[in-house]
């Protein structure tokens, strides 16, 4: 597989200037690239909402949406009711050449990602977004705050983010605080092609 310079960016970012530049330049070719890297990720964090619930109007906020590859495998999973955000005017831009994906599409802004009212949908996703250089360790409780009782957070920690610590104790600590519970933890492919792998986590709100 031909080595991708988009990748190998969004490995050394640096700063949050940094991020919004690479994604707009990435834009244009990243459905392309992210097929052709066999990108799993999505997919499995589809099916995992589906697996503990698997009603078709749930609301559901898509996090970091990019160009909406995550929206699409939402869709494909069943689930009617999706909206999505992200902070790339440009990813925003293919995400609504999707058809019937999403019902609104919202550009957010450092340092307050998380625009939307407590209570407002019944699950969070969050697919390749909580990752060194992308959302920090307290973007678990955050989002899990976003929630009302019996709501869903999933998102995926890719094998180099899980190198950091931090981000799985983020998820023990908001357990520990009574704030949520894990659901599920499941390890498999992310990019296949750059032999990563992707932990998938479903967290309910307590």
């Amino acid at each position: 597989m031909t080595e991708n310079r988009f990748f190998k960016k969004a490995y050394t970012l640096l700063e949050p200037s940094q991020t919004m530049q690479l994604y707009s330049e990435w834009a244009e070719s990243y459905d392309e690239t992210m097929v052709n890297f066999d990108y799993q990720t999505p997919r499995r964090c589809a099916e995992a909402l589906h697996r503990h619930n698997a009603h078709p109007d749930i609301e559901i906020m898509d996090v970091g949406c990019g160009s909406g590859i995550s929206g699409q495998a939402l869709k494909d999973a069943g689930f009617k009711h999706i909206d999505g955000s992200d902070i790339s005017a440009e990813m925003l831009e293919k995400a609504a050449l999707r058809k019937a994906v999403y019902r609104t599409l919202t550009q957010v802004h450092l340092p307050h990602p998380f625009d939307f009212d407590k209570g407002a949908y019944q699950a969070i996703t969050a697919m390749g977004v909580i990752a060194e250089n992308h959302a920090p360790p307290e973007a678990i409780r955050q989002l899990i705050e976003k929630l009302d009782n019996g709501g869903l957070l999933v998102f995926s920690l890719n094998n180099h983010t899980l190198e950091n610590e931090d981000y799985m104790k983020s998820c023990i600590a908001v357990c520990a605080d009574g704030l949520a519970e894990i659901l599920e933890q499941e390890e498999g492919p992310h990019i296949t092609q750059l032999e990563m792998t992707s932990k998938i986590m479903v967290m309910r709100r307590l």
